[in-house]
């Protein structure tokens, strides 16, 4: 994982002789904290121990 800086207007890389893949995300920051664990991703602790809790009862997704 990299993160580059806002300051810039291009991105280099090279690859050996294998080759290699990237995928490029882009998008301004929304300047919210963060709580991680694993693929979940909340803005508090409580946020995420909620997510969890309805990941377990199958009540996570609320739509589709």
């Amino acid at each position: 994982m990299i993160l580059f800086e806002a300051n810039g207007d291009s991105i280099d890389f090279a690859s050996g002789s294998d080759g290699s893949r990237a995928i490029l995300v882009i998008g301004k920051p929304i300047k919210e904290p963060v709580a991680w664990h694993g693929p979940v991703v909340m803005n508090t602790q409580e946020e995420l121990a909620q997510a969890f809790r309805e990941l377990q009862d199958g009540t996570f997704i609320k739509s589709r």
